[in-house]
């Protein structure tokens, strides 16, 4: 890589920061960003699509790109293939967004639940442009809202619209939910959950585990903002006993130094470790979020992990 294109990429990296996201006006502005940021040489993505499947061989010529030889054939043959992709306009993506009152916290200038709008926004702009049937869900105790899939065009604006507008507020209440979605979902296709999954993972997995044996592909988007992980080391009011208050139930607990500096650490990766396991134990895919990473990361380390488990 020659350095004008390390300092392209390293310039788009930092557009895509969410601190720098959050200064656009809107959430089309936002996915737009995301996308074409993502797609323009940040990474060589391995990604074809949500509806790219497998078509067939054909013999390589110059001027293919190489990542799409087989090289398994090649060392049976000795001969080039490449593999053609087709791709199908009715795969449908239900973005399915937690919007309870934790979404809503932040150390920083980005709370969870913006961060949430980026990734669904962002994954919307992406399906609209493989033509792809987009719904979007979000949920508390209740559905707050509701978008039914559709390829139509004015549904990714819709979409958008519907998550600028709204705000976390309540407590969350998943099994339900899940129960709720998993009844309307009636044509195959990819569930993408984005939430700071604050509940049980092994009953998450429960819940959600008749959508895979219905057919659905499910992904987990698990956001957490930096302090959530270690509290001591980024925010210094942690690093003395303190009276912590839950946002979603207002019930307060005091907590002493040693906890925050020590156990809680601890507890979170034990939660984060549990939900991934959960994930791989039940066929679903697992991205852990911080809301600090910029966009194209998280699109990368999901996008490659759909096409390892393809």
């Amino acid at each position: 890589m020659n350095s004008t294109t390390s300092d392209n990429a390293s310039r788009a990296v930092r557009l895509l920061r969410p601190d720098v996201l959050a200064r656009l006006s809107t959430l089309e502005l936002v996915a737009k960003s995301v996308v074409e940021g993502y797609f323009t040489g940040l990474h060589r993505s391995p990604f074809f699509g949500f509806s790219q499947e497998f078509s067939e061989y054909r013999a390589y010529n110059d001027g293919d790109d190489p990542r799409f030889i087989d090289w398994n054939v090649y060392a049976r043959t000795d001969r080039t293939y490449i593999k053609r992709f087709i791709g199908e306009t009715n795969t449908t993506i239900n973005l399915v967004l937690d919007v309870s009152g934790s979404m809503a916290y932040s150390s920083n200038d980005i709370s969870k639940l913006q961060y949430g709008k980026f990734i669904c926004s962002s994954l919307a702009y992406l399906a609209r442009k493989q033509h792809d049937a987009i719904g979007l869900t979000l949920f508390d105790q209740t559905v707050r809202g509701k978008i039914p899939p559709s390829a139509h065009p004015d549904t990714m604006f819709r979409t958008l619209a519907l998550l600028e507008k709204t705000e976390a507020d309540h407590e969350t209440e998943f099994n339900s939910q899940i129960q709720q979605l998993a009844a309307t979902l009636t044509k195959r296709g990819i569930v993408i959950f984005v939430s700071d999954f604050y509940c049980d993972p092994e009953e998450l997995a429960r819940q959600l585990q008749p959508l895979v044996q219905h057919g659905q592909e499910v992904a987990l988007f698990h956001l957490l903002d930096p302090s959530e992980r270690n509290p001591a080391r980024h925010v210094k009011e942690f690093r003395s006993a303190t009276a912590m208050r839950d946002v979603e139930t207002g019930e307060e607990v005091n907590v002493s130094a040693d906890y925050l500096q020590r156990e809680y650490p601890q507890k979170i990766r034990a939660h984060i470790d549990a939900l991934n396991s959960q994930a791989l134990r039940h066929g679903f895919s697992y991205t852990s979020c911080d809301t600090s990473e910029p966009l194209n990361e998280i699109l990368n380390k999901y996008l490659m992990l759909r096409q390892q488990r393809r």
